[in-house]
């Protein structure tokens, strides 16, 4: 059998191109309607990011100003526990001196006078002393040297050397550590 096509060739060209255009015009449209889904999509996350932006900024804003308002209160509780620390320093420490004196002339013997004295604090409950004395007798120089040495008050004791002087006093310088009765002596130190 033999089919004849008695449609002009220009006609089915035409309604080849149409069918051509709706083919491509539907990808065209399924292609534009997921590029306008992408889109929105894009568009609805950019949206909610901007948004979920804001409202993180205006909290950080509020925590920002609570962080300060904390540091504040953290500088002044510094403060004031540092004046507290030297308030408790100077309490402890009032009645190191006035013991100090009290021991050191129960120490000191009738026949010594200090002419100088030279107090270095070399940590806590400790000083480090330097006294210039004048004596009448070497007895009394050896009597304080002795006295020194027994107590528990005053450790390591070092005495000058002795000048004479014309009229019969001698001067020397006497060392020594104090440390509060009761207080606890320093650790050694270690060796490199």
């Amino acid at each position: 059998m033999i089919k004849v096509n008695l449609v002009p060739q220009e006609i089915l060209d035409k309604e080849l191109q149409r069918q051509r255009l709706v083919q491509v015009g539907f990808v065209a449209g399924v292609f534009g309607l997921l590029f306008l889904g992408i889109s929105g999509a894009h568009f609805y996350r950019s949206v909610s990011l901007a948004r979920s932006l804001a409202e993180s900024e205006a909290k950080y804003k509020k925590l920002e100003a609570i962080v300060q308002q904390v540091e504040a209160l953290e500088a002044q509780a510094k403060a004031v526990k540092a004046r507290l620390d030297v308030m408790n320093e100077l309490d402890r420490a009032r009645p190191f001196y006035p013991r100090f004196m009290t021991e050191l002339l129960k120490m000191l013997p009738s026949g010594i006078w200090l002419t100088t004295l030279d107090a270095k604090a070399s940590g806590p409950d400790q000083l480090t002393l330097n006294m210039g004395s004048q004596s009448a007798s070497v007895d009394n120089v050896t009597t304080w040297l002795r006295v020194l040495n027994s107590t528990g008050a005053f450790t390591a004791p070092a005495l000058g050397p002795l000048k004479f002087g014309s009229a019969g006093e001698i001067t020397f310088t006497m060392g020594a550590t104090y440390r509060t009765p009761g207080a606890a002596a320093p650790p050694p130190k270690k060796k490199p």
